[in-house]
């Protein structure tokens, strides 16, 4: 057993051990560099079942890594860890470990259902920036390997790819809230979403020149950025309820005149590349604690006298027998023009015992007829 040498906190404060087992490629040879890698992976799956930031991830790894022992800086939420076991198999290393992390004040209670949001296409605020290195798909490019990240983690929500259809997102990040809500009730009812992640990259520049003009014997390299913004919505009241922009560097190393291809190993395993993937890992953590809170609701898609039909299904988490309580969804209208969302729960109640992937039919188990009950009313889930 290897022994994690890190600081303590107060044994005082409720913590919890998790046990927890991390994989990354072994390229080259180069073990230490793998396992790092693996052990980075690990403390990511306990942070994130445990709901804490990705700024441990970052403080914890950026430590050495050792056949005997690892050397680590710990963050405020994790306690103490173990390196239980290392194993190396067909090109890849794994190793299993327990954290101690601390119990998050902030978590909410566990969820039994799961909301969909829809991950659309990244859209390019600048192009004109991307002339150096002929990188204009690298819009469509990040937001494929944002999905590819998500996918292979287990988040409080489940992404779902909207990546066929441009979406011009400039009005969503204006202070103004001028944006059109057909366009996001458009990508909720094609996606099956509650929810809908638009984004776009604002900054592909590069910076100043990171060698000597006088080593003429170098290739050039540049430094060159890479902002983005993200803009959360309720799929239902058209409200935004997140939004954060973020940034990152890296040397851009390819040759002055070189064509990259963005979707290829050699971009995403450049140091530009790596860092947009840091990026992307912190996206992910941050938006996994935004949507770990935010309760799974549906919309009734059909009506046949006491059945109802909802968007909702196993995907969701839902089971036969389960319970749903009806909303009607009436929005407020202001001076200006603007919609408020507004919910009415009813003391409708409906059993669901029709159960499909992302759907389900539910019967109306009140006195009460569903009379006053229409489109596009909600759905609401109890624990």
């Amino acid at each position: 057993m290897c022994a994690l040498m890190i600081a303590l906190i107060s044994p005082s404060v409720s913590a919890q051990w998790l046990q927890t087992t991390g994989v990354a490629t072994l390229e080259d040879g180069d073990t230490e560099t793998a396992r790092a890698s693996a052990v980075s992976d690990a403390i990511k799956q306990a942070l994130l079942y445990s709901g804490l930031e990705l700024s441990s991830v970052q403080t914890l790894t950026n430590g050495v890594l050792t056949q005997d022992h690892l050397s680590l800086q710990a963050h405020g939420q994790v306690q103490q860890m173990q390196l239980l076991e290392e194993q190396q198999s067909d090109g890849m290393i794994s190793v299993t470990m327990q954290i101690e992390v601390l119990d998050n004040p902030q978590q909410c209670p566990e969820q039994d259902f799961i909301s969909h949001f829809a991950l659309t296409r990244t859209a390019l605020d600048n192009p004109q920036q991307a002339r150096y290195g002929q990188i204009f798909d690298v819009a469509p490019a990040f937001t494929k390997q944002l999905y590819a990240i998500m996918s292979q983690t287990q988040l409080a929500m489940l992404p779902i790819p909207y990546f066929k259809e441009a979406v011009d997102v400039s009005p969503f990040f204006t202070q103004q809230f001028q944006y059109d809500e057909n366009v996001l009730e458009y990508i909720r009812d094609k996606s099956n979403s509650q929810y809908v992640l638009l984004s776009q990259i604002t900054d592909i520049s590069t910076g100043k020149q990171l060698n000597n003009d006088y080593a003429f014997w170098q290739d050039e390299s540049y430094n060159r950025y890479f902002n983005v913004e993200f803009a959360l919505f309720d799929a239902l009241s058209f409200e935004k309820i997140w939004q954060k922009a973020y940034q990152t560097q890296g040397p851009w190393q390819f040759e002055k005149t070189a064509r990259i291809d963005v979707n290829s190993g050699t971009f995403w395993q450049s140091q530009y590349g790596r860092a947009i993937t840091a990026l992307s890992e912190k996206v992910m953590f941050d938006l996994n604690n935004e949507l770990r809170c935010l309760p799974t609701r549906g919309l009734i898609q059909h009506i046949d006298g006491d059945q109802v039909v909802v968007n909702l299904g196993k995907a969701n988490g839902l089971v036969m027998g389960q319970q749903l309580t009806l909303a009607h969804s009436s929005n407020l209208t202001t001076y200006a023009g603007k919609r408020l969302p507004r919910q009415v729960t009813t003391l409708h109640r409906v059993e669901v015992n029709q159960l499909y992937q992302h759907s389900a039919i539910a019967t109306n188990i009140g006195k009460r007829p569903l009379a006053n009950i229409q489109l596009n009313d909600l759905v609401l889930l109890s624990q």
